[in-house]
Order: structure tokens, then sequence, then C-alpha cells
């Protein structure tokens, strides 16, 4: 098997680099999980339609806390649980994030399922969607990390 060569080490393409960071899809829709979905435990990560495998979730999960795109803090049920959530390194992906969403809608709007008030929001005003979307991680973020609610 080859070892995988970081685009890094051989490259200083912005894009070809930032793949290094999220270019599988697996990592994409942990991230998505995340911002748009408000999925935060692993057990639910794991019952998403996707179909992520455990040893794969695991993985992505490790390789985007390395990469400072996410971070974990023990649940506050149980100290055997953790509960995931975007870095602010993470959650500037939300432009980047938007705009695949705007661009499924407009060229696989056949195929994908946007749920209908955020289809709208798309549509007219995805601005809007990522103020809202935001709000929603920062009211997150105070709730259940300590630091963030002072």
């Amino acid at each position: 098997m080859v070892a995988k060569i970081e685009h890094k080490l051989r490259s200083e393409c912005p894009i070809a680099c930032a793949l290094d960071v999220i270019g599988d899809h697996w990592s994409l829709l942990v991230i998505r999980n995340l911002m748009f979905l408000g999925i935060h435990e692993y057990k639910d990560m794991l019952k998403m339609e996707e179909q992520i495998s455990s040893s794969i979730l695991t993985n992505r999960l490790m390789r985007l806390q390395r990469d400072g795109l996410i971070a974990s803090l023990p649940h506050p049920e149980s100290r055997r649980r953790k509960l995931y959530y975007l870095t602010a390194k993470g959650i500037d992906l939300i432009y980047m994030m938007t705009e695949l969403v705007v661009w499924s809608n407009k060229h696989m709007g056949d195929w994908v399922n946007i749920p209908k008030h955020k289809k709208e929001l798309i549509e007219q005003d995805p601005d809007r969607l990522i103020q809202i979307t935001l709000e929603e991680l920062d009211a997150w973020e105070r709730q259940f990390i300590p630091e963030k609610s002072v």
C-alpha cells in the first residue's frame, strides 16, 4: 500500500493544501453534522443515512481534532461520552459549506433533500442562512462550553 503524501509537502497550491485537511467526504459530513444538523455525539453520527463505519468515524474525528477543526469535551451526562464541536477554524468553513449546498441545490435539486425553510434561505438569502447557523452554533457553545457562557 502506498503511503499518502500530503500536498503541502510538494505543492503550495491553497486548494491542494486544503484538500489535505478536508478532502474526503467523510470529514465534510462530520463537519456538516456539527455545523448544520446539530449532531454532536459519536453515536448519533453513526446513525446518519450515509452509514459511516465506526472505524472511519473514529479516524475522521481524530484527524479533524488533530488539524484543529473540531474539539471535544466530556458529555455532561456521562464522562464516558464526548460532545464534539467546531473550533473557530472549523466554523470558518461555513462559507464554503454553504456554497456547496447552494451549488448542490442548483445543479442536483432532484437528488438532494433540503428542509423547506432552509431551501428557501439557500435560494433567496444564503447569507441569512449563514447568520442563523452561526447564531445556533454560538448558542450551543454557550450552553455546553463553560468558558463560552461567561
